[in-house]
């Protein structure tokens, strides 16, 4: 199933919401999230484009004339009754606020609070939430977080998220506020592949096609890359950027492979400025986002223009849209086959897997 998914809609003075809806239509949505802060005005399948929607009342809204009688083909969750399964196998959580326990907690806290949800309801895959007016997503081993930023008053144009729920890939994009006079490109990031191509002999092979598909023209790799892997042909088509620990030294070099300097590590492609630091993803685990908004805020003193930190060293996959940088870990290459692609100027962020064949038939 392919779901829709935005939040914080409000008032929204700019008329946003058709323009995502035509996205929506675009990309063969087939059901909608709400995750909450949405306006009586707006309570009309005929907006919606006539597909299913699923929204999340908040408190104040559930003893409200207006919200006790859902549109046809809606369904509200209320405040004690948030869990959903739409069909077999797609089971979740819709609420509005889950979010904001991570803005002064931390990562750390925030997986056990995604543990007790999985916990207490079995099958739960996905908890969606609104509130916070910025994107987040954070992946864990049995659920994941999704926040798809707010259509009125968010940190960057009218936000929502596109998830595949057969891929598990998931898309945070915007409708631009203005005209981008840049050209549009992509940029692909991997990170933690280590001894994977001892281990998936067409982890390489299928990489590239996922990356050639979305467009990708350079790729950073925030480390842990076995040696060996410097300079495979399978890349040779993009500029690929590679990190290295300090227990490793280059022995090679090759055309398209450009290390990523100890002294001043970041990149800049297409006028874009990135950090990347592997272990940071590890760090971060015991930061909330107050922390981390303060974490880039320090890092742009010294890096000014830094638009992303790319990180690394950690099994999850984790999104943090920041008032002054984009936090990006794009998860584990050699357990989860995970890899981002960030496409530019509009700065949509997918977060997708290199798919692995089902066992044959005995």
């Amino acid at each position: 199933m392919i779901i829709g998914i935005l939040s914080d809609t409000h008032h929204d003075r700019a008329n946003a919401v058709p323009h995502i809806m035509a996205e929506f239509l675009k990309r063969g949505v087939q059901l909608i999230i709400h995750c909450g802060d949405i306006e009586p005005k707006h309570l009309d399948p005929k907006l919606f484009g006539g597909l299913p929607v699923i929204c999340a009342l908040t408190e104040g809204q559930v003893e409200k004339e207006e919200f006790q009688t859902p549109p046809e083909g809606w369904i509200y969750t209320t405040p004690g009754n948030r869990i959903v399964q739409v069909a077999e196998g797609i089971c979740f959580y819709l609420g509005h606020k889950r979010a904001f326990e991570f803005l002064t907690g931390s990562e750390k806290k925030l997986n056990e609070m995604l543990s007790s949800i999985r916990r207490d309801h079995d099958g739960v895959r996905f908890l969606f939430t609104g509130h916070t007016h910025h994107g987040i997503y954070k992946r864990g081993r049995l659920i994941d977080l999704i926040n798809p930023g707010a259509v009125e008053d968010s940190l960057d144009g009218y936000e929502f998220a596109v998830l595949d729920t057969t891929t598990e890939e998931i898309v945070f994009s915007r409708i631009p506020k203005t005209k981008p006079v840049k050209q549009t490109f992509s940029v692909g990031v991997i990170s933690d592949s280590l001894n994977i191509g001892d281990m998936d002999v067409d982890f390489w092979v299928r990489l590239r096609a996922e990356l050639e598909s979305r467009g990708v023209t350079h790729v950073i790799h925030c480390g842990n890359i076995a040696m060996g892997d410097i300079g495979r042909p399978e890349l040779s088509g993009f500029i690929v950027h590679y990190n290295l620990r300090p227990d490793q030294k280059d022995s090679k070099s090759f055309k398209n492979w450009e290390r990523i300097p100890v002294e001043d590590p970041t990149v800049t492609i297409g006028g874009y400025k990135f950090y990347v630091q592997l272990d940071l993803g590890a760090t971060l685990l015991e930061q909330s986002e107050v922390d981390m908004h303060m974490f880039c805020l320090k890092l742009r003193q010294k890096f000014p223009e830094t638009s992303y930190v790319l990180c690394g060293a950690t099994n999850d996959a984790l999104y943090e849209e920041g008032e002054q940088a984009r936090i990006i870990n794009p998860g584990d290459c050699l357990n989860d086959r995970s890899f981002c692609v960030i496409c530019l100027p509009r700065a949509e962020i997918t977060f997708g897997h290199v798919p692995v064949d089902p066992l044959p038939a005995i």
